[in-house]
């Protein structure tokens, strides 16, 4: 993220780089995924004359904060090359974007302050599109307060017989005319929205719904007691196989042993880690100077920790990762007064702080701040 002092107001250049995929009906990534959604917010989420069609108080309020902090963005660099594999006799082409977002917001977080206007696309901008046309031509309405007052169907791509047959209808002419809105013509060749339309006209015929998403897994059948979804592969998709383990077996970190010298804390501990085998795995516990490198890298433990004064009240909160001696260090030299306090830590492996094991640590702070 880059700062910029312009015409007296601190502004600032959030630089996100997005790794492209395909989506599930086999088009791929492109510039104008990433900046669809940013008009779509704006051409929604912004009042227009009593009566404009182009508005939904719900996506209003959904991308308020968004619409007041950007200034602009633009679409910087297309990288085809550095993230590309081959495996055998077959090339994969993974596309790094990179996406320039201007904001008019004071900025104090890097990791906080990249939140608000990521350009992640979810759908395709053909999806997106031919939403919008179903919501404008009165067929359906994407919030339900607007579906109730307008007396249309809340839009679903999924569920919605009639709908989907009129999605069909409107995508079917949208191929023969190579449509695309007038705000992507420059981004959007007529060849590239035809194959975009014939695509998902393809996609609907063989699913039986719109749901395009470009995530790790496809929708696949569903009722009213359950749905069921199937693996999409995708070698390019940018998180590998074993990327959400962490989630489905989420594991926890145990603080061993605590050294204080001054107003430094050492910290040695433990971590669980997986161990597979066929279908199955166990969780075992290892103290972390034993744990291999690269399972190491991938648990990424942390210490978070949180000091309390004699009072009660929090005076300090912060997170650490492991040092050079694969332990957690902590110095509170020069940031707290002298006096007595309780430091309250975990050790988070892979972010997980849930059920953790926590540690309440008297902490005597000698030097004054």
């Amino acid at each position: 993220m880059k700062y910029i002092w312009e015409a007296g107001w601190l502004r600032s250049k959030l630089t996100y780089r997005v790794l492209g995929s395909a989506f599930h009906d086999g088009t791929r990534t492109g510039v104008a995924d990433l900046l669809y959604g940013y008009m779509f917010a704006y051409r929604w989420g912004a009042r227009g004359d009593a009566g404009d069609p182009h508005y939904d108080p719900y996506v209003d309020a959904a991308t308020a904060v968004l619409r007041r902090k950007i200034v602009g963005f633009r679409a910087a660099e297309v990288d085809t090359a550095s993230r590309s594999f081959r495996i055998g006799d077959v090339n994969f082409l993974r596309e790094l974007f990179t996406i320039d977002v201007y904001t008019d917001f004071v900025p104090e977080d890097a990791e906080r302050d990249g939140i608000v206007a990521p350009p992640w696309s979810t759908i395709p901008w053909h999806l997106m599109v031919l939403m919008e046309e179903a919501v404008e031509r009165g067929s359906a309405a994407f919030s339900e307060a607007e579906a109730k007052r307008r007396g249309v169907e809340w839009l679903d791509v999924v569920r919605a017989g009639k709908t989907s047959e009129r999605l069909a209808e409107l995508a079917a002419g949208f191929e023969r005319e190579a449509y695309r809105p007038a705000a992507l013509r420059t981004l959007v060749s007529a060849e590239e929205a035809r194959k975009r339309w014939s695509a998902i006209l393809a996609f609907y015929k063989a699913n039986g719904h719109f749901l395009v998403t470009n995530g790790p897994y496809r929708l696949k059948a569903w009722s009213a007691e359950g749905v069921t979804l199937e693996a999409f592969r995708d070698l390019t998709y940018p998180l590998g196989v074993g990327s959400y383990d962490a989630y489905a077996v989420p594991r926890r970190g145990y603080i061993t042993q605590v050294e204080q010298e001054g107003d430094r804390v050492r910290l040695s501990g433990d971590i669980e880690t997986v161990v597979k085998f066929a279908r199955s795995h166990r969780i075992e516990r290892v103290a972390i100077p034993s744990v291999s490198r690269d399972v190491l890298q991938r648990s990424a433990p942390q210490c978070r920790y949180m000091v309390i004064d004699e009072n009660g009240q929090v005076v300090l909160a912060g997170t650490v990762g492991l040092a050079n001696d694969l332990t957690f260090r902590v110095d509170f030299g020069g940031r707290l007064a002298a006096g007595r306090y309780t430091m309250v830590a975990l050790i988070a492996v892979n972010e997980n702080a849930m059920n953790a094991e926590i540690r309440r640590i008297p902490l005597q702070i000698s030097s004054a701040r």
